[in-house]
């Protein structure tokens, strides 16, 4: 038993008050007087009815008091705890992500948290109300407000995954606006969140996080990607062990036609690991896989292959060695630009479009052409001005083909230059409002703008370092066959081409998905993640691009997380009952009944006078 409004109790100090009014209420002395025969009769209805009187001389005490203790209690609302639920109004929150696809024993924990979310819907009453959200990206509502406990019923069997990352603040934000006055509560069904996820939420309503607590055995594919190297492709391959002991694991590299290349090797508990396969055949796209565990999803990833105009990259100024380092072992060949005799930088001189890495380098000495910026001059076209120190973390779009593979929210970066012109380039990571790295077309080729200096952040120690730098050249010599790389049902821009007499979405396999429609300009990829294509039916034959849908980097961590509470102040407890029984209108009806009592020993207390 709890209460609810403990500063209730400050009511207490009204009992002192009202003992204190007795105390100095109005006292009758003894008088002598010369003759009772006047009083005879009223002494002998007194005599008559002495143990009344005495009652009533205490009684009226005795009653007030209770009264003021039991309103007192009652103001407290003091509850029960009980596994039923007693609020009016029950919103249910469902994790529809990749992760809940993870299977413990014979059950995915989808499966789990769907069976107790009806077990909770089945103990409710006719007169509770019952709200359904999917904690899609963009939360769905699905139910509001009903009444019809079998139709929640309904709803929570046909609901599937969704393969999306849940945003789970923008669900509960939208559970609690349909909460009244605090009469509700929420149950949230997901597998791995934790209080530190929702402490800049404000709370104003009870919440119950029903984790699925099981243990996992998981390796995951977390980076995967492909660049041409002479007449090979060489692939990049980060793998990570996310159990608690050494794993052996053998991954498979695929093509077109079939596998084509297979090597094993070891992780120890928790580590990540990055592989370089070199001498891969010529293929228009790759998969690796690894071996079946709890979680499938993430043992398959895509690579397109990019085509690029040159094979080598040149770097000019003062690049940082990582830099280089990274390309190496991405395969990607680089040469440095030297100065000739009069200081000037002696750019290649030949027919083919050539890639550049520029550091350090004032604007006016830039080279034509594609280039990736490192450490920008202060001035120049855009306006760069001295560096200033970041508050806050990373943050990018989850869509972006030049980030795939590349976990930017957990990059460290101190400080970075403020850009004054960003010349129409679209910034693509942010600090805050500050962009830091920037991607456009700027004299009339494309350029990526990296707004700081490489050795104000720990870039160079992630994974995804090599990736990234990759898939910026790859940007720079864009490849128009494929689509790219796309999260679950997220949108994707089509440009058709004005032949096009019907386009479908389709399988590698040729199996038709869906129909576009030709004068739309934009429509959903597939929900779950492989690889498919869009196939255009001309009036000069078939056309396919393919593209990727691919796991969002959050979905392929797995963990496991207790149970626990909110209260409506934030509280957190590690259990997940929050069902209380109130208890305020018992005391409140026994409070009006004494003093009902109260008045009518009042009232016979006048009336005998």
């Amino acid at each position: 038993m709890g209460v609810l409004t403990p500063i209730s109790f400050v009511f207490l100090m009204s009992i002192p008050l009202l003992l204190l009014l007795y105390f100095f209420k109005k006292q009758y002395e003894n008088q002598p007087i010369s003759s009772i025969y006047l009083w005879e009769q009223t002494m002998k209805e007194w005599e008559t009815d002495r143990w009344w009187k005495r009652l009533q001389k205490n009684i009226l005490l005795l009653l007030q008091l209770l009264f003021l203790l039991f309103i007192i209690i009652a103001l407290t609302r003091p509850f029960l705890d009980g596994k039923e639920v007693f609020s009016e109004h029950v919103v249910i929150i469902m994790d529809t992500s990749a992760t809940m696809s993870v299977t413990n024993g014979s059950d995915s924990r989808f499966q789990s948290v769907k069976q107790e979310a009806k077990e909770l819907v089945d103990k409710l009453g006719d007169d509770q109300q019952v709200s359904l959200i999917e904690a899609q990206r963009a939360p769905i509502l699905l139910a509001s407000s009903e009444t019809d406990l079998p139709n929640v019923d309904h709803l929570l069997n046909e609901m599937e995954i969704s393969f999306q990352h849940e945003n789970m603040v923008d669900s509960i934000q939208l559970a609690q606006s349909l909460i009244k006055n605090g009469t509700g509560e929420i149950h949230i069904f997901t597998d791995h969140l934790q209080t530190e996820q929702l402490k800049e939420l404000d709370i104003t309503s009870d919440i119950v996080i029903h984790n699925r607590s099981v243990s996992s055995n998981n390796l995951s594919l977390t980076t995967f990607g492909v660049k041409p190297s002479g007449e090979t492709v060489a692939a990049i391959v980060t793998i990570e062990n996310q159990t608690a002991e050494e794993k052996e694991f053998t991954l498979s590299i695929e093509g077109e036609d079939g596998k084509i290349k297979q090597l094993t090797d070891k992780l120890a508990a928790a580590e990540q690991k990055t592989l370089t396969i070199n001498d891969l055949p010529l293929h228009n796209h790759y998969t690796a896989k690894l071996d079946d565990d709890d979680y499938d999803l993430d043992n398959t990833i895509y690579a397109l292959l990019p085509k690029q105009t040159t094979d080598t990259v040149y770097l000019v100024g003062d690049t940082n060695p990582f830099v280089e380092k990274a390309l190496n072992s991405a395969s990607i060949d680089t040469v440095v630009v030297t100065k000739n005799d009069q200081g000037e930088y002696a750019y290649p001189d030949n027919e083919q479009v050539n890639t550049y890495i520029v550091s350090n380098v004032e604007a006016d000495k830039w080279p034509k052409g594609p280039k990736i910026i490192l450490s920008p001059k202060i001035g120049g076209p855009f306006a760069i001005k001295e560096k200033k120190d970041l508050s806050y973390s990373l943050q990018s779009e989850s869509s972006e083909p030049i980030l795939q593979f590349s976990n930017v929210k957990s990059m460290y970066l101190s400080k970075a230059f403020q850009v004054g012109d960003w010349q129409g380039l679209k910034p693509i990571v942010k600090s805050g409002e500050e962009g830091v790295i920037a991607k456009g077309n700027y004299q009339r080729s494309p350029i990526v703008l990296f707004a700081f200096d490489i050795n104000d952040s720990d870039w160079p120690l992630h994974p995804g370092f090599p990736i990234l730098l990759a898939n910026s050249i790859h940007y720079l010599s864009a490849d128009q066959e494929t689509l790219g790389y796309f999260t679950p049902l997220e949108s994707m821009t089509i440009n058709l081409s004005p032949t096009t007499e019907k386009a479908i979405i389709e399988t590698l396999d040729g199996d038709d998905l869906y129909p576009i429609v030709l004068n739309q300009k934009e429509t959903l990829v597939p929900k779950r993640p492989s690889m498919y294509q869009l196939h255009e039916q001309t009036s000069y034959g078939s056309e396919f691009r393919p593209f990727v849908v691919q796991l969002p980097d959050e979905e392929k961590i797995i963990r496991s997380v207790d149970s626990f509470s909110l209260n409506r102040k934030g509280e957190a407890s590690d259990t997940k009952t929050l069902s209380k029984l109130e208890l305020w209108r018992i005391f409140a009806a026994i409070a009006l009944l004494i003093l009902f009592i109260e008045w009518e020993v009042y009232r016979r207390g006048i009336s005998s006078r």
